[in-house]
């Protein structure tokens, strides 16, 4: 995760060198649409927010235990929860507004998504639990870009963020050692769960050139949803044992220190990423074509 962070301000440092010596004429107002491909990046520290256990052995019903905020916090002061996600997709948006001193543009995206949720046991130094989604996840998003330029180089913005994704997950590895005698069972697992992650930042921004800096504070929360079912199927008499938990995570932290540039290639090319820094770590990159 640092080395992702120190390639970005690296690449932040070489963009501000360049528009330095391109000069000081203020970016000139561009195309309205725009279309191209975007990549993002999320590494979350996530705690439990629910958690809800049920069992099904052999048809009889056993019942579903919500657990107390007390047994909660039990669990959260001995397990360290962490996601991650990757996606990977189209972007298109248009400016509804580009005055001298008022912007405003929305942007949607459309790709797939990887989506890792590991569970470590800090008592026993063991990982409990590993969901896998692959990169194979449908993803989706929108936000929008409200500025106001006080003056042809500075200007303040507001960035409102919602992204989701969803799907089915198989490759999942399971060391919680509460399984039934595997060599009378045959066993299957399967997770179904959907993630929503909004971000928003307050950023003042500097032009100089072709390249637009931006830097201020942010928000975000992450809301993940998992249901892991393990199923057990008797080999002689084909009873089934199915055991469901179902829980909800959300991050431990909230705020973090955000950077922006905007890169002006050519008239019809932007390149532009953004990253919130700080206890996580949030990053996104895309390349527009202007019409």
């Amino acid at each position: 995760m640092k080395k992702k962070t120190l390639l970005f301000i690296a690449t932040l440092l070489c963009l501000t060198s360049f528009a330095q010596d391109a000069g000081k004429d203020p970016v000139k107002k561009g195309k309205r649409f725009y279309a191209g491909i975007a990549y993002q990046f999320m590494s979350v520290d996530v705690r439990l927010f629910s958690l809800s256990l049920n069992s099904v052995w052999y048809g009889s019903e056993q019942g579903t235990n919500d657990l107390s905020d007390n047994e909660i916090d039990t669990i959260n002061n001995y397990v360290d929860r962490h996601s991650r996600f990757n996606t990977l997709g189209i972007e298109a948006g248009m400016w509804f507004i580009d005055r001298p001193e008022w912007k405003l543009r929305g942007n949607i995206f459309l790709g797939i998504a990887e989506n890792v949720t590991t569970v470590y046991n800090k008592a026993s130094g063991i990982e409990e639990y590993s969901f896998n989604s692959g990169f194979s996840k449908p993803c989706a998003g929108v936000s929008i870009d409200f500025g106001y330029q006080f003056n042809n180089h500075w200007g303040l913005w507001l960035q409102p963020t919602v992204v989701g994704t969803m799907g089915r997950i198989t490759d999942i590895r399971d060391r919680s050692n509460v399984e039934p005698d595997s060599l009378n069972f045959i066993r299957s697992k399967e997770d179904n769960f959907y993630s929503i992650y909004l971000r928003g930042s307050i950023m003042a921004s500097y032009t100089i050139g072709p390249v637009t800096i931006f830097a201020g504070p942010g928000y975000y929360q992450v809301w993940t949803r998992h249901e892991y079912k393990r199923t057990y199927t008797q080999i002689t008499t084909g009873d089934v044992i199915q055991e469901k938990v179902t829980s909800v995570a959300i991050p431990k932290y909230h705020l973090n220190g955000c950077i922006a540039v905007s890169w002006r290639i050519i008239e019809q090319l932007t390149l532009h990423a953004n990253a919130g820094i700080g206890n996580d770590l949030m990053m996104n990159a895309g390349l527009d074509f202007n019409f």
